[in-house]
């Protein structure tokens, strides 16, 4: 049977939109459950709810959306574009709209996370009147002022002030982000050294290691977030340096890796943290145990 050459192009092209929109579609539910039973752990649990986690369920905030909006709407883009039909354009729209929002609220909330982590650890007796809970309010409350600006701009096509924007935060975060975890480093390897050498009061011993452990939680999210992606920033790269006029990717692909950091979140919070991981499986099975007798 005879092909031409743009429809032998095409198929690989249909074959990465039909994976992706079955990966996508498979992730979803587990990213909005997974991230609301981590936010419900939070609120519900007041032991649970120090600093640090309540600045992780704000980023499992912007996760749950990614699954309730980000994730639909691309499934719904990429059925339309499998189908030929022409709305597939204002779904796309739509799903880089709320992207774009949640990506830029997503990295502006691993700064907030990471500054947590670097009073704690570096500016201990500073803390308590640094990181408090009117100050937390203001920063997740100026993060949305930010990604909705973002937002706006797409929506009003200032393309330059958006791509400004976009890169400034992106900018700022990385070397926010590099900057904070070197100095952080070197602080926790004095602490371990000073435990070590020096006779240190108990108290002060088991307060260093919750700080450590809420700190390579962070760490974990952050390595989580740098991974997924990964393909996006190999794409600005090739393309910024004339590598390539496109990006070598498949759009497909990384726009799937950057959905599905929202699925991996959650699973590092469970992981690091027994009580949320308790918490979170036993409201699963809880439901589970419901949904099956309804449905029988």
């Amino acid at each position: 049977m005879a092909t031409t050459e743009g429809d032998t192009a095409k198929v690989p092209l249909e074959v990465s939109y039909i994976i992706a929109i079955i990966i996508n579609t498979i992730t979803c539910p587990f990213v909005v459950l997974l991230n609301v039973q981590v936010i419900m752990a939070v609120k519900t649990r007041p032991r649970l709810q120090t600093n640090s986690n309540i600045l992780l369920a704000c980023l499992a905030v912007t996760d749950a959306l990614t699954g309730l909006l980000g994730q639909p709407s691309y499934i719904l883009m990429r059925i339309f574009q499998l189908s030929g039909l022409s709305s597939s354009k204002t779904v796309g729209r739509f799903h880089f709209n709320v992207t774009t929002t949640f990506a830029v609220a997503s990295w502006l909330h691993l700064i907030l996370v990471t500054f947590e982590r670097l009073i704690a650890i570096k500016f201990t007796t500073h803390y308590p009147n640094i990181v408090t809970g009117n100050n937390m309010t203001m920063g997740v409350i100026v993060v949305w002022i930010i990604a909705l600006i973002c937002n706006f701009c797409h929506a009003l096509k200032l393309y330059l002030v958006l791509y400004y924007v976009a890169g400034l935060v992106g900018i700022s975060c990385i070397l926010f982000i590099v900057f904070t975890y070197v100095v952080l480093y070197r602080e926790t390897r004095r602490h371990q050294r000073k435990i070590k050498v020096q006779q240190v009061p108990q108290d002060e011993v088991e307060r260093f290691t919750k700080e450590n452990k809420a700190l390579k939680t962070t760490v974990l999210v952050v390595g989580g977030v740098i991974i997924c992606l990964l393909p996006v920033c190999f794409c600005l790269i090739v393309v910024v340096t004339g590598l390539y006029r496109f990006c070598p990717i498949n759009g497909s692909i990384w726009q799937t890796c950057n959905m599905l950091n929202s699925l991996v979140n959650p699973l590092i919070y469970c992981w690091r943290q027994k009580a949320i991981r308790k918490l979170v499986f036993t409201h699963c099975r809880r439901r589970t145990q419901v949904v099956q007798p309804a449905i029988q």
